[in-house]
């Protein structure tokens, strides 16, 4: 009896793996250039709580075949890939956060304590100098350094931070839902986090930042067919140009091979909302 218990307790802990991601898009033109060149970032605006930011990405999302129409207002266009792939790149879930979740001013909350430390620094070197008749000849670059050195560890965290709902055109979206998965670029000559104040953040808003995607020289690749699960299109004669777009980077062998083993899908929409 004790057998026969602890074995319908472990099968309830089967659980089930979603072993793909899924980017969508609504140009088909672009679904071409992602399947020859691979994924390009761009900044994308996200509200943590009340505060506004541009997060350099490339979104995804990990859900289950059947429930891939539900997002479809993101486009409708779609990529799959695999899950290895994801984790090979580095590509992460979000942290959905809301307004009580205690770290979501993590960055700024630590920042505030540096700064503090520095004021009071500076406040007591300078007062010290001025009654001993003396300039305040403090190196303070170390505290430059030190708060360089936070920065990196707290803007990657703020850069993988998404409220658990947000709006979309006027209807309360449970983003929580989406299973959202972020490749976030590695920067050095562009601004890893964009906020209200720089320059950067009001172009974005007026829309007259460089044009889309802002970030053409950090692309992911599919660098193997084994990585591509789904490609969803909208008709007979698309699907003939992925095809082509496929065997010329991947090889015509490789792509018959991965499709009729069932690894590879391209698929018309309409199948996923009727069919799964």
């Amino acid at each position: 009896m004790k057998k026969e218990r602890k074995e319908i307790i472990e099968s309830k802990f089967n659980q089930k793996k979603i072993n793909h991601i899924f980017h969508y898009l609504d140009n088909f033109e672009i679904l071409i250039k992602i399947l020859k060149n691979g994924f390009a970032p761009s900044y994308c605006k996200e509200i943590i709580n009340d505060t506004d930011y541009y997060i350099p990405m490339v979104s995804f999302c990990n859900i289950p075949l059947r429930d891939v129409d539900l997002y479809m207002r993101y486009g409708k266009y779609g990529i799959g890939l695999s899950l290895d792939w994801a984790l090979e790149n580095s590509i992460s879930p979000v942290i959905y956060t809301h307004e009580k979740t205690p770290f979501k001013n993590l960055h700024s909350k630590i920042n505030q304590i540096q700064l503090y430390n520095l004021s009071r620094k500076m406040f007591k070197n300078i007062l010290d100098a001025t009654l001993n008749n003396q300039e305040d000849e403090t190196d303070y670059k170390e505290y430059d350094e030190l708060i360089k050195n936070i920065n990196n560890v707290t803007v990657p965290t703020i850069q993988f931070f998404k409220n658990w709902k947000t709006k979309y055109k006027s209807q309360e979206i449970i983003t929580y839902q989406e299973r959202e998965w972020r490749y976030v670029p590695t920067l050095e000559n562009e601004k890893s986090l964009i906020t209200k104040g720089d320059t950067e953040f009001e172009q974005l808003e007026e829309k007259v930042f460089r044009k889309k995607p802002h970030l053409p020289n950090h692309i992911l690749d599919i660098s193997k067919i084994e990585y591509l699960r789904y490609v969803i299109i909208q008709n007979e004669k698309q699907s003939d140009r992925v095809l082509n777009t496929l065997k010329s980077k991947f090889g015509e062998e490789n792509v018959i091979n991965s499709i009729l083993s069932g690894k590879l899908m391209i698929i018309n929409d309409d199948l996923i909302f009727n069919d799964f």
